[in-house]
């Protein structure tokens, strides 16, 4: 997908939604919200995904190809660490444990690591995006 107008004011509206989950997620993480601040941390990540999978004209209406998507398109190709497949599945299962668990909670350490991947995703593409052209720097 080309640099165009278009596609920046779709991304930066899912970049900005994706930093304001983060910001939600870190809310709830002060609050002892733990289940819950997992999975804000997991669909701020997810929402940065989506953003940088649309510059090469991609959309999924499954969480599982969005980040199957991003490992084939990023990962694999050494545009990001390897370490962030680690961290997505991560936070993919902490989510489903969050919201769906019933017998097992998620613990302040597991939502404040999640927490932190989440914002080491985040800004890696955030910065990506801003290098290739696809976005202009933005403080917030």
């Amino acid at each position: 997908m080309k640099k165009d107008t278009e596609l920046t004011r779709k991304l930066n509206i899912i970049i900005t939604k994706a930093k304001d989950t983060l910001i939600i997620a870190k809310q709830l993480y002060e609050q002892n919200y733990y289940n819950d601040s997992v999975s804000r941390a997991y669909y701020a990540v997810f929402h940065s995904l989506q953003a940088i999978l649309l510059t090469l004209g991609l959309s999924f209406s499954k969480h599982s190809g969005v980040i199957g998507a991003f490992n084939k398109e990023f990962i694999h190709k050494d545009i990001f660490p390897k370490d962030f497949h680690k961290m997505t599945d991560l936070l993919f299962r902490d989510r489903q444990i969050g919201d769906y668990g019933y017998e097992e909670n998620l613990s302040s350490d597991d939502a404040k690591q999640d927490i932190a991947n989440a914002e080491n995703i985040i800004e890696a593409i955030e910065k990506y995006l801003i290098k290739e052209g696809f976005l202009k720097n933005s403080s917030k």
